[in-house]
């Protein structure tokens, strides 16, 4: 987290922690160079946040992405938190389900499903 905060703040971006809407983890506020992120998350959810929001922040995009873009970014951020032979790893020894995945490598379960919706039989 603190490597991330670090590149944030070289780069000109706040990180803020607040209310959020809904079952939002973080947003990017553009006109403001704002990331938020909320307020009592544990860090193996503020991470990835982080991590999507500073993929924002770089392109410089403005609000909510087409889901395309969204898609991208979260796979993105996936693998750069989970590499495919800690997946394999993970999957072996809790099985293939998701939210033991998850549970096992620390990390929301939606980094999981991300990188198993990309994999084929064959990876």
């Amino acid at each position: 987290m603190d490597a991330l905060l670090h590149e944030c703040a070289q780069q000109g971006v706040r990180v803020r922690w607040g209310h959020l809407p809904g079952d939002m983890a973080g947003c990017y506020d553009h006109s403001q160079s704002t990331i938020w992120l909320r307020a009592g998350d544990p860090e193996w959810v503020s991470v990835p946040a982080l991590m999507h929001e500073i993929e924002h922040a770089w392109r410089g995009d403005d609000g909510h992405q087409s889901d395309a873009v969204e898609a991208r970014i979260d796979l993105a951020v996936a693998r750069r938190l989970v590499s495919i032979d800690v997946l394999e790893e993970a999957e072996t020894e809790v099985g293939p389900w998701p939210g033991a995945i998850a549970e096992e490598l620390d990390v929301p379960v939606w980094v999981i499903q991300t990188l198993q919706a990309t994999l084929t039989p064959w990876d």
